[in-house]
């Protein structure tokens, strides 16, 4: 069970990132002030006011229990797959990282159950991205608020407490 979770949790983390880019890359409108390297959280830019603290605290509670849905639904996938996770693992590291070669050929049949597998956990990763976002939107924070925020918390432990009693309650 905990493999299946860990291979789960490495596959999301992996799609997450792609898709994250994928949002990272759509073009933003820019202003002379805008810059390409990160805002410094001590900008006045980065303040987190209570209610915004109690928004990012209930948006990630949510988000957590859409991940632990979407890793669960992942690996019952992999399982499903007729690949080993092991064996899953090796070729999506392989595709993803060309020079990575894989210790035994890939067969036509572990193709087209890759194929499939990963149109699968795309298709999942779709949904729990959606569904991610909505809870930004219910909650009232962008992503990319929800994001300085995560920047301004991560390096400010006070504010990591807050949050951890926030989560807790």
């Amino acid at each position: 069970m905990f493999k299946q979770i860990l291979t789960g949790s490495y596959i999301f983390v992996f799609l997450l990132v792609s898709s994250l880019s994928a949002h990272a890359q759509a073009p933003k409108p820019t202003s002379p002030s805008s810059s390409p390297s990160p805002q410094i959280p001590t900008t006045p830019q980065t303040k987190v006011s209570p209610e915004e603290l109690q928004k990012f605290a209930n948006s990630l509670k949510q988000l957590r229990v859409i991940k632990q849905g979407a890793v669960q639904q992942m690996g019952d996938v992999i399982n499903k797959s007729g690949l080993s996770q092991e064996r899953f693992l090796e070729i999506y590291k392989s595709q993803q990282n060309p020079p990575e070669k894989l210790k035994r050929a890939m067969t036509s049949q572990e193709k087209q159950q890759y194929e499939k597998t990963v149109t699968s956990l795309k298709s999942i990763q779709e949904q729990a991205d959606t569904n991610m976002q909505q809870v930004l939107q219910k909650e009232g924070l962008g992503l990319e608020r929800f994001n300085q925020i995560q920047v301004a918390i991560s390096q400010d432990p006070a504010l990591q407490q807050k949050v951890r009693e926030m989560i807790k309650s």
